[in-house]
């Protein structure tokens, strides 16, 4: 038998299941449905993202001298059928740089952007941004190729982005100024990379260290 308390205990549980069990039921179920949708969302992406990785690796294995319009259709398949994964990033740096190379800089302007818009690595979308800032640079549209390089960039991109500024002040005819992005280049770019001497040829061309 239980005691005076265990019964009162009892009644206030079960008074209160009487007046909220509804309320909690509903809620168990809702919640046991978002996490059945979660688990199902991410098996969705899980499965997404292995379709994507086999076309890009179809792409890839392409090669430099494949026909541009087969490469396109590629790509072009993975961006837009899978565009929240990391292979349609990647898909577009591809296009972009055969666009490139194939003279289509318009179009490679505008796969290099989507990756600045879409891609959630920072690294690719640094990369991109030196590409396109690049691009801007062959168009002598200068303003617009430094706003570029102004943009917020890993610390791992500053010796390439400072070298870009360099040719871009240097082509705009601001010695000064080149010279000021050549020496934060050089101090920049790993002491190790070839690349380092580049740099030093440009700089000595801007008036040298000083």
């Amino acid at each position: 038998m239980y005691d005076l308390d265990e019964q009162q205990q009892l009644e206030i549980i079960k008074a209160w299941l009487t007046r909220h069990g509804k309320k909690l039921t509903i809620g168990i179920v809702a919640a046991s449905i978002a996490a059945a949708s979660f688990m199902g969302y991410r098996h969705y992406q899980h499965g997404q993202a292995e379709k994507a990785s086999a076309l890009y690796d179809t792409l890839a294995k392409m090669g430099g001298d494949a026909d541009l319009k087969k490469v396109r259709l590629a790509a072009s398949n993975i961006v837009e059928s899978f565009p929240d994964t990391p292979y349609a990033a990647r898909a577009a740096m591809i296009i972009a740089g055969r666009d490139f190379e194939a003279g289509e800089a318009n179009d490679a302007k505008l796969q290099l952007q989507w990756v600045l818009d879409h891609s959630k690595e920072p690294e690719l979308r640094d990369i991109a941004r030196l590409r396109l800032a690049g691009i801007l640079f062959d168009d002598k549209k200068y303003p617009d190729a430094i706003a570029m390089l102004d943009g917020q960039h890993g610390e791992a991109f500053d010796g390439l982005y400072s070298d870009l500024k360099g040719d871009i002040f240097t082509a705009q005819g601001n010695k000064e100024q080149a010279r000021s992005a050549y020496l934060v280049a050089l101090n920049k770019i790993d002491k190790a990379s070839p690349y380092r001497d580049i740099v030093s040829i440009k700089l000595d061309s801007a008036g040298g260290e000083k």
